[in-house]
Protein backbone atom coordinates (compact mmCIF):
# COMPACT_ATOMS: atom_id res chain seq x y z
CA UNK A 1 0.00 0.00 0.00
CA UNK A 2 3.08 2.09 0.04
CA UNK A 3 2.13 3.54 -3.59
CA UNK A 4 -0.93 4.52 -2.91
CA UNK A 5 0.39 6.21 0.60
CA UNK A 6 3.20 7.81 -1.26
CA UNK A 7 0.51 10.08 -3.11
CA UNK A 8 0.74 12.27 -0.05
CA UNK A 9 3.80 14.03 0.96
CA UNK A 10 2.51 13.01 5.30
CA UNK A 11 -0.16 10.92 6.68
CA UNK A 12 -1.84 14.88 7.98
CA UNK A 13 -2.58 15.42 4.15
CA UNK A 14 -3.91 12.47 3.71
CA UNK A 15 -5.93 12.75 6.71
CA UNK A 16 -6.71 16.32 5.51
CA UNK A 17 -7.77 15.48 2.21
CA UNK A 18 -10.26 12.45 3.33
CA UNK A 19 -11.69 14.46 6.08
CA UNK A 20 -10.19 11.93 8.81
CA UNK A 21 -8.47 12.17 12.05
CA UNK A 22 -4.71 11.74 11.15
CA UNK A 23 -4.65 8.87 14.27
CA UNK A 24 -7.23 6.98 11.47
CA UNK A 25 -5.22 7.59 8.92
CA UNK A 26 -1.95 5.86 10.52
CA UNK A 27 -4.34 3.15 11.41
CA UNK A 28 -4.76 2.84 7.49
CA UNK A 29 -0.93 2.61 7.18
CA UNK A 30 -0.42 -0.08 9.76
CA UNK A 31 -3.21 -2.08 9.09
CA UNK A 32 -4.49 -1.11 5.18
CA UNK A 33 -6.79 1.07 3.86
CA UNK A 34 -10.56 -0.13 4.43
CA UNK A 35 -12.37 -1.36 1.34
CA UNK A 36 -15.41 0.49 2.10
CA UNK A 37 -13.26 3.92 2.04
CA UNK A 38 -11.63 3.43 -1.26
CA UNK A 39 -13.83 5.45 -3.53
CA UNK A 40 -13.37 8.13 -1.19
CA UNK A 41 -8.79 7.36 -1.61
CA UNK A 42 -9.76 7.52 -5.38
CA UNK A 43 -11.53 10.95 -5.31
CA UNK A 44 -8.81 12.51 -3.28
CA UNK A 45 -6.06 11.24 -4.96
CA UNK A 46 -7.76 12.64 -8.13
CA UNK A 47 -7.79 15.96 -6.36
CA UNK A 48 -3.47 15.66 -6.14
CA UNK A 49 -3.57 14.76 -10.03
CA UNK A 50 -3.38 11.09 -9.65
CA UNK A 51 -5.15 8.43 -11.52
CA UNK A 52 -5.48 5.96 -9.11
CA UNK A 53 -7.63 2.88 -9.74
CA UNK A 54 -10.19 0.42 -8.52
CA UNK A 55 -7.78 -2.14 -9.42
CA UNK A 56 -4.35 -0.53 -7.79
CA UNK A 57 -6.11 -0.47 -4.74
CA UNK A 58 -7.01 -4.08 -4.69
CA UNK A 59 -3.68 -5.00 -5.90
CA UNK A 60 -1.56 -3.04 -3.31
CA UNK A 61 -4.19 -3.95 -0.64
CA UNK A 62 -3.89 -7.93 -1.69
CA UNK A 63 -0.03 -7.47 -1.59
CA UNK A 64 0.15 -5.88 1.52
CA UNK A 65 -2.00 -8.58 3.10
CA UNK A 66 -0.04 -11.72 1.24
CA UNK A 67 1.77 -13.96 3.81
CA UNK A 68 5.49 -13.42 4.45
CA UNK A 69 6.82 -16.63 3.64
CA UNK A 70 8.69 -18.32 6.91
CA UNK A 71 12.01 -16.87 7.90
CA UNK A 72 11.81 -13.88 5.71
CA UNK A 73 12.27 -10.34 7.27
CA UNK A 74 8.61 -8.78 7.33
Amino acid sequence: MDEIFEIWPSLAEMARDMGEKYPTVAAWKRRGIPARRDADVIAAARQRGFDLTYEQIGLAREAFLAPTPAGDAA
